[in-house]
């Protein structure tokens, strides 16, 4: 799923104005995905943002509690979990090819430290 697909998915719940999920990162999506199935139970429930600025995750939700710290706590827990998600979203997937070298040679170790 991408990012134009979670928001169509999720459309009811966010409000005119506001534009639900900004970026492609299928971890992210896949996470988030995951989370709204909860989410979406809470009265007064509306996502209104889900983006990264200046390099870190940012979750932005109201729901109908009068008591809002709960709602900060809950943000922080997915904003520290999607900034964990980009960051191994990021990070270089070596293969088999990347470690044993183009001859084969330079690796021969891998056969037996990673099999």
């Amino acid at each position: 799923m991408d990012a134009k697909n979670f928001n169509e998915k999720y459309k009811q719940y966010i409000p005119e104005g506001w534009y639900g999920l900004e970026f492609d990162i299928r971890e992210v999506t896949e996470y988030m995905d995951t989370i709204m199935q909860d989410m979406i139970t809470i009265p007064g429930f509306e996502l209104h943002q889900i983006k990264l600025k200046f390099g870190r995750a940012r979750f932005y939700f109201e729901t109908g509690w009068k008591h809002k710290e709960l709602e900060g706590a809950i943000m922080l827990k997915i904003e520290e979990r999607i900034d964990q998600l980009v960051i191994e979203s990021t990070k270089p997937k070596l293969t088999r090819m990347d470690i044993i070298g183009q001859n084969g040679n330079e690796g021969t170790h891998y056969d037996t430290m990673y099999n």
